[in-house]
């Protein structure tokens, strides 16, 4: 890679290099560039400089704005015989992590809340898929007979909690999945016993941490490992702090970005309406952020009612998107605040 192409090329004289090819069979304008970007940055702790090389009709503003936020660098490819580079890399020292890796870890796990909709709307659903996987017999008869019928997203809540291993012979515990089966042996004497028990929460509306207040605590404590949860309870703590009681999500998506944009755009914006959000040098557009069309329903409905039932937050989600804006957003108990219940 030529020096004057590198923003700090004097840093390493024989610096390593990732780059990443994307491409399309047919449209070249629908290159996935941004999960390029991704994977090369996700070979920074290896190596000294990433780059990701697509097509130049498939290279958006947002694209080489996310690049620049990650630090990688962008290669136009025009033709099967010219390239350029649009966006230079700089050098890094293998091992350089940042806040931005945790949204590279989020995009790359099954893509978490990138796909528009947390799973599932009530913690006992992704609980309970742990203790399906640990009793004997067919995970998904089991899981159908005593939690609710939506296997896959109850499925895929468990592995993004860290409940469940998603491998290609089969689920298996984590050890944060383990805990909970031992949790419900404690309580109820057997996984068998702890469905069983679970069956009985079917359609019930009641908060989970009134309904089973030691459970709700336990589903708390997974919550809380979830790297989008922390994002919004350090940004509602931040707003409490400022004197704001009742959030709107404009506000906490506005103080998320301040705290880790990278994460914050992979939370809470739907992935065709990020060239509104982001400006051209990767700034959040902060006029757009009243367009309820932008947010995921992922973050204001499903996740927002998970954070409710565990304890977290005040009030429950919205699927309508004309309350979206106005449905607030409190934490049951702020940490230093002036202004948030106690």
């Amino acid at each position: 890679m030529p020096a004057t192409k590198v923003l700090n090329g004097d840093a390493a004289t024989t610096p390593v290099t990732v780059i990443e090819a994307k491409g399309h069979n047919s449209d070249p304008a629908a290159a996935d560039v941004a999960r390029g970007i991704a994977q090369a940055h996700n070979h920074l702790p290896e190596v000294n400089l990433g780059y990701v090389a697509a097509p130049a009709p498939s290279i958006t503003d947002t694209a080489r704005a996310q690049a620049r936020n990650l630090n990688v660098g962008v290669i136009a490819v025009d033709d099967s015989d010219s390239a350029r580079v649009i966006e230079p890399a700089r050098v890094t020292g293998a091992g350089e992590f940042s806040t931005t890796i945790d949204a590279v870890r989020l995009q790359a796990t099954t893509h978490r809340l990138t796909d528009g909709s947390f799973p599932v709307n009530h913690p006992k659903n992704y609980l309970g898929y742990a203790l399906a996987v640990a009793v004997d017999g067919d995970t998904e008869t089991v899981y159908v007979d005593n939690v609710i019928n939506a296997i896959s997203g109850g499925r895929r809540g468990a592995i993004l909690l860290n409940l469940v291993n998603d491998q290609p012979n089969g689920d298996s515990l984590t050890h944060l999945g383990a805990e909970v089966v031992r949790f419900g042996r404690d309580q109820h004497g057997s996984v068998t016993a702890a469905l069983a028990e679970f069956d009985t929460w079917t359609g019930r509306s009641t908060r989970f941490t009134e309904l089973a207040p030691r459970w709700a605590q336990l589903a708390r404590s997974v919550a809380i490992q979830y790297e989008p949860t922390r994002l919004i309870i350090t940004a509602l703590e931040r707003i409490h702090q400022n004197g704001t009681r009742d959030a709107t999500l404009a506000d906490i998506a506005l103080e998320a970005a301040r705290i880790n944009q990278p994460l914050a755009v992979e939370v809470f914006f739907t992935q065709h309406r990020r060239d509104d959000v982001l400006t051209a040098d990767g700034d959040i557009n902060e006029a757009v952020l009243t367009d309820p069309t932008v947010y995921k329903s992922g973050i204001h409905f499903q996740f927002k009612y998970q954070l409710y039932h565990v304890g977290i937050l005040t009030t429950g989600g919205t699927d309508d998107k004309k309350t979206v804006l106005s449905n607030t957003w409190r934490l049951e108990q702020a940490v230093g605040s002036a202004s948030g219940p106690r």
